[in-house]
This record gives structure tokens, sequence and C-alpha cells, in this order.
């Protein structure tokens, strides 16, 4: 199962670093904001797995224990990282609603198709892949936002075409985007 997560995230965090060097060395351009917006369509690419594996081990998909760590973690990181920490929360708790939509969405769906065979580990598979995005879109954040690219209508476009998971209603997008113009450098 490590090998799944390294096959799936090892292409992605290639991407990823060499955009960010990329971008530190030329100033924040486009390319860093769909880095961003690219790094948080992987994030959400694995919420049917998570739902999945919630629907096989009969786990609620609401977790608020899970959720208070994972924003907890966030807000750490974003004030490490130069951001506004209450403002990186607002956008994962958008992230986080976002996630449990599409997990409530394909179990819904499973209740009228086969639950695939496939076999899925939460704890050893996919939250780690899920930290690693994380901390990722918090890094991109950051680069953007201290290269003076405040995201605005224009990026909400691209926004909207480079996230495009399955279950993910336009309204859901709307939501996250808005969160996501929140996010601002620290004072």
């Amino acid at each position: 199962m490590a090998s799944l997560v390294v096959n799936r995230c090892l292409p992605l965090l290639l991407r990823l670093s060499g955009v960010l060097l990329s971008t530190c060395a030329r100033g924040a351009e486009p390319d860093s904001a769909l880095a961003l917006f690219r790094a948080i369509d992987e994030r959400l690419s694995y919420m049917e797995e998570v739902g999945l594996y919630k629907t096989k081990n009969q786990i609620p998909i609401e977790d608020l224990e899970r959720e208070r760590i994972v924003l907890l973690d966030a807000k750490n990181l974003a004030a490490s990282q130069g951001l506004d920490p209450e403002t990186m929360e607002t956008f994962f708790t958008a992230q986080i609603n976002a996630a449990k939509a599409i997990q409530y969405r394909y179990r819904a769906n499973l209740l009228i198709q086969e639950i695939p065979t496939k076999t899925v580990d939460l704890q050893a598979d996919i939250r780690p892949a899920l930290d690693q995005l994380g901390s990722d879109i918090i890094r991109l954040f950051a680069v953007l936002l201290s290269n003076d690219h405040l995201l605005n209508e224009r990026d909400r476009d691209l926004f909207l075409a480079t996230v495009q998971r399955n279950l993910l209603t336009d309204a859901d997008k709307q939501a996250l985007y808005g969160a996501m113009l929140e996010v601002k450098l620290a004072r």
C-alpha cells in the first residue's frame, strides 16, 4: 500500500517542487496559482477512496477530532510560513467541507451500486498523502502571497477549470474559492 501512495504522489510532488523552485527564481507567475489549484484538486481526488474506506469500515464521514487536528496543523504551518493562521483555518474548513461533501455523495452512490473490492488503508496510505498535500497547499499559498500575487476574480476561471473532481458541485467550488480569496499574509 505504501507503494500506492508513492506511485500516486511522487509525480505530483516532483511537479510541485519544480514549480516552487522555478516560481521562487522568477517571482510568482500564473504557474504558482496553477500549482496551488492542482494541489487542491489532487487532495480532493482522494475523497472517494476515503469515503470507500469509511463505508467498508462503517466509520462516520464526519470526524471532528481529525478535523481539529488538521485545522491546528494547518494554522501552525501557516504561521511558520508567514500566513495569517485564521484565514488559513477558514480555507481549510472550506476544503474539509468540500471533502466531506464528496464523501457523502460517494457513500450515497454506493447504496445503489456494488461496493468496489479495492483495498484502501486510510491510516497507512491515504492520510500521509493528504497531510503532505495539505502542507504543499500552505507552502504554495505562501509563495503566491509573498510575491504579491493575491488571488482574485481573474484566477477564478483557472481554478474552476483545474478543480474537476467528480461529485464536487459548482457551489462547492465557489465556496472553496471564496475561502481562498480570504487567505492573507500575517501582519
